[in-house]
């Protein structure tokens, strides 16, 4: 091998070096930026599982106004049904007192 094909073999050793150590910073530098995303993306990923939570326990609290809800509306309806029934004898009395000719002045 000559010196001149030597010299050659060289700059072509450094280039190609030069260009490995240029594509191992690009390399280096997307992989900071993948790891400050992936970062972000842990940080996201831990708030969205807190407002689940939260929203867990606000589902809960809603279901448990619904039963307390469910449970009042039973005791309106069957005061309700109380007071109809009394109310219908009520009437009742009263037609039978107006159609005995008891109302009539």
């Amino acid at each position: 091998m000559t010196n001149e094909e030597m010299e050659r073999s060289v700059d072509f050793i450094l280039k190609q070096q030069a260009q490995f150590a240029a594509d191992m910073q690009k390399a280096g530098e997307r992989q900071t930026r993948t790891e400050e995303n992936l970062g972000t993306v842990v940080e996201l990923v831990g708030q969205i599982a807190q407002t689940q939570l939260q929203m867990a326990e606000a589902q809960a609290q809603m279901t448990e106004a619904q039963a307390q809800m469910t449970e009042a509306q039973k005791h309106t309806d069957q005061g309700l049904a109380e007071t109809d029934r009394r109310l219908n004898s009520l009437i009742l009395m009263v037609e039978r007192y107006l159609s005995n000719g008891r109302g009539n002045n």
